[in-house]
């Protein structure tokens, strides 16, 4: 409960403070309003933006059917906030699987400070600090798949591990790494068979029918192997053939070493003693392997499924050692040979030792990562920005047609028709536009005042103005 409310409060000073985004939070925002009234998942501000059209279903962008399980809870609160809600109370669900594993393996103290180290991870932060992505239900799927098969609850982790591939396209091949895993500790080959098969084939399905079916294009977001090869296939043959310029490229530029050490020397590398590791591989590779840098960076919500994953397998990991030091081991002692048990104390103690280390790493990471701006006394203050901001949002009516800044975009969504205000003007009538930063979509300072120069030479005519944010209106648009 503590996590939840602490995930909640972060949450809602998101966008309290003006800090999410129209790209992505808007995007699901639109999509998700779809769900809640029975209709197709359709996002104005993604269609438009990205030259799919006004009627563009964002499951043509990303195979994510998942997402329609908030469409009753938007219906009922139907405001952005109230998906990044749902995301810090789903990330704050799989604390408890991680609890149950940690005690399992290690026992109830060393439990208690790696769940609270695990709610500080700074891939959950990054993620939550990033507006609202499908991602959110990966991670307690994940989590509870690891702790029931660990359990053997082989049945309720295979459910979990099968709903990973209702969150998004590229989950299968982790579905296939988990098969491996289940394959390797019940020893069933045909079960862990099918569901490889499954894994393998399902990503091919979603790609190649699922997302062009809802308007897609097959292979849109194909940036994660570009420089390796134009199709899955090609990848797996270049990595045979070139091994070593494989490898190289997954290490460079330096960004990806940078990014390998903050998933993994956090748990100091331990996670690679566990089987459990494997889910992690497809992930990485996705990002090691991929020609887009916002793939290589710490933020984002690409961390986020790492948390559970590389956490748990180290606590795997320490628990193999723990078992071995409490193990019954001979000594020779002259002639005569006895057996001997060290004290249990020895192994409590090295739980409780990684426990606390894994802890104060989080707890050094957080003053470095989001979760340090919850300490800052001006979070809870209003500043002179946002209220101009704030009063530029309740300037323009409820239901117009809308082009928004991005920052400025998640809070008309819920009462207007939102496109996002980029460098192709879309003539709508109303346009609500930050000219004091210089914000994606628009790249430059040239850029912004291109567009303003045009607001102002096709008859919009401003409505309101305050530290550099606008809103235009022109009648008879």
């Amino acid at each position: 409960m503590v996590v939840a409310a602490g995930y909640t409060l972060f949450e809602v000073q998101e966008q309290r403070h003006f800090r999410t985004a129209g790209y992505d939070l808007g995007i699901f925002a639109q999509a998700i309003h779809g769900y809640a009234h029975f209709h197709a998942p359709v996002s104005l501000m993604k269609g438009v933006h990205n030259g799919f059209g006004p009627n563009f279903s964002i499951l043509g962008d990303h195979f994510s059917p998942i997402l329609a399980v908030l469409g009753p809870v938007y219906a009922v609160f139907p405001h952005p906030t109230t998906l990044l809600v749902a995301q810090g109370l789903l990330f704050a669900a799989s604390v408890p699987f991680v609890w149950l594993f940690a005690q399992r393996k290690l026992g109830r103290v060393p439990a208690y400070l790696l769940a609270l180290a695990y709610a500080l991870s700074w891939g959950l932060q990054t993620a939550m600090d990033a507006d609202f992505h499908e991602v959110a239900f990966a991670v307690p799927l994940l989590a509870i798949a690891i702790e029931r098969l660990d359990a053997g609850r082989l049945r309720a982790a295979t459910v979990a591990a099968l709903l990973l591939l209702l969150v998004k396209e590229d989950y299968g091949l982790v579905v296939a790494m988990f098969a491996l895993v289940v394959r390797v500790r019940t020893k069933r080959w045909r079960f862990a068979g099918v569901l490889a098969l499954i894994g393998v084939v399902a990503p091919v399905i979603a790609d190649k029918v699922f997302i062009p079916l809802a308007g897609g294009k097959s292979g849109y977001y194909w940036d994660y192997y570009a420089a390796l090869g134009a199709n899955p296939l090609d990848v797996l043959w270049h990595m045979v053939r070139h091994p070593f310029s494989t490898w190289t490229y997954a290490f460079s530029p330096h960004a990806k070493v940078t990014l390998f050490r903050w998933l993994f020397a956090p748990v100091g590398f331990l996670c690679f003693g566990s089987l459990y590791v494997l889910l992690a591989l497809p992930l990485l590779a996705e990002r090691l392997l991929s020609a887009n840098p916002n793939h290589w960076t710490l933020t984002h919500q690409y961390s986020a499924p790492f948390a559970p994953i590389v956490l748990m397998a180290a606590i795997d990991t320490v628990g193999k050692l723990t078992r071995a030091t409490r193990a019954a081991r001979p000594v020779v002692t002259g002639s005569h040979r006895r057996v001997t048990r060290p004290r249990p104390s020895a192994a409590s103690g090295l739980a409780f030792v990684f426990a606390a280390g894994v802890l104060a790493v989080a707890v050094w990471a957080s003053g470095r990562m989001p979760f340090d701006r919850l300490i800052q006394a001006r979070e809870y203050q209003t500043s002179a920005y946002v209220k101009a901001q704030q009063a530029a949002v309740a300037a323009v009516p409820n239901g117009v047609l809308v082009e928004a800044s991005n920052s400025l975009a998640p809070h008309l969504v819920d009462r207007a028709r939102v496109m996002l205000l980029d460098a192709t003007p879309r003539n709508a009538p109303w346009v609500l536009f930050d000219q004091a930063y210089v914000e994606f979509p628009l790249a430059t300072a040239a850029q912004v005042e291109q567009r303003t120069a045009w607001l102002h030479a096709h008859g919009y005519r401003d409505v309101f103005s305050r530290d550099g944010i606008v809103v235009y209106h022109r009648s008879g648009s």
